[in-house]
């Protein structure tokens, strides 16, 4: 497990965040009204003011400003993120860099993710009911040594799978299925960059459990490295268990700046 890997594992999980979801459409909208140059709190008080977001009402906008808050404020990993909203980056790779994120800040979808669903997703099943998560959400909470109330580890579940949806992993009402998600090339480099800065080695890094966010398999992201390879967009060279990855910027910042060109 890499070291990033092993923080978010450790984290405390909560189901705060789970049951507001992604927000995937309201945090791009708040994103695309924050001045880089302003402080945290300034922008959000700023977005309140205005209701920038379309908050039907007061109490939802307070609802998503405190969600937004909680799951970004405590460090400015977010920053990439605000620079491709106000870019104007496609919603649907800027929800796929989010979700990079979501699961280096909400425990319990990190987990859910990279341990059930990813699980789930290998053994080839099709249809998915949030009672079959009550297990696995009740032994996350007790071996922490919290507890969920039976209605609880029904709604942690419901939850889960409705946050998997709006991130584009599953698709469906009441019965979720896998969708035919695919990480977009500028969201893998994206992730690769992110990566890097934590850890540098290349096996390592396509090795990584946080893959499973994407459902994707060590074979998958070597598949799509190589892919990117041959067409020029990295460079990467392997033999046995040596690899070596080369990005053509120096760091995730450095790529924002060509993306957003």
């Amino acid at each position: 497990m890499t070291d990033q890997a092993q923080v978010v594992a450790e984290r405390q999980p909560s189901t705060r965040l789970l049951r507001k979801g992604a927000l995937v459409e309201e945090t791009y909208v708040a994103f695309k009204h924050f001045d880089l140059g302003a402080p945290w709190a300034e922008n959000l008080s700023k977005i309140r003011k205005t209701n920038a977001i379309g908050a039907p009402n007061q109490a939802w906008l307070r609802e998503v400003l405190v969600t937004i808050s909680s799951r970004f404020g405590l460090n400015e990993d977010y920053l990439p993120l605000v620079r491709l909203a106000q870019a104007n980056f496609p919603l649907d790779k800027w929800r796929a860099c989010l979700l990079w994120h979501i699961g280096r800040t909400d425990v319990l979808f990190y987990r859910f993710a990279t341990e059930w669903l990813f699980q789930e997703c290998l053994r080839g099943t099709y249809s998915i009911r949030s009672e079959a998560l009550a297990p696995f959400v009740s032994t996350i909470i007790t071996s922490r040594g919290a507890h969920l109330s039976e209605y609880g580890r029904k709604r942690a579940g419901r939850d889960l799978l409705l946050m998997a949806a709006d991130l584009g992993l599953l698709t469906g009402k009441t019965v979720k299925h896998f969708a035919a998600f695919h990480l977009p090339e500028e969201a893998l480099l994206y992730v690769l960059y992110a990566m890097r800065e934590q850890e540098p080695n290349a096996r390592t890094m396509i090795e990584s459990p946080q893959w499973r966010l994407f459902l994707m398999t060590p074979a998958d992201v070597e598949r799509e490295i190589l892919n990117l390879h041959q067409y020029r967009k990295l460079h990467y060279e392997t033999a046995g268990t040596l690899s070596q990855l080369s990005l053509p910027h120096a760091n995730l910042a450095d790529y924002i700046d060509h993306l957003t060109k």
